[in-house]
């Protein structure tokens, strides 16, 4: 039960016990309370609703923000790609981590952008890249 229809309860009660607003200051004064409380509910019904219409409209942005972040931020089919057209290797000589693409390692030597040492790529697993002698 809503506070509006509390109220129109104990009105029924005030109204059913047949107590005359002029005749003491009592009932007088409990007419004006019930006139408050109804006010009170009105207000309190106003607010239930309008918290309801804001509920939903957040509701309604969640999801199309969700959409949006599921169209910016969608890494998973990216992560294949990368993986795909990307590589990563150890320099011998410094130990940097490089990441190349499918140009150098057909190529099949790095020039290492920390050290300045080139060295050929193996695609063996037993065997480490080894840096190449200058000519």
């Amino acid at each position: 039960m809503t506070i509006s229809e509390k109220v129109a309860y104990i009105q029924g009660l005030f109204d059913g016990m047949g107590l005359d607003k002029s005749e003491s200051g009592e009932s007088r004064i409990l007419a004006e309370m019930l006139e408050v409380l109804k006010q009170v509910g009105e207000q309190l019904d106003s607010v239930d609703a309008t918290l309801d219409e804001f509920g939903e409209e957040i509701d309604a942005l969640s999801d199309d923000l969700s959409d949006v972040e599921e169209a910016v931020f969608d890494d998973e089919g990216d992560e294949d790609e990368l993986d795909e057209d990307f590589f990563e290797v150890d320099c011998p000589n410094c130990g940097n981590q490089l990441v190349i693409d499918d140009e150098v390692l057909e190529a099949g030597a790095v020039d290492c952008p920390a050290c300045g040492q080139k060295f050929a790529l193996s695609f063996d697993d037993d065997q480490d890249d080894q840096p190449l002698e200058e000519e």
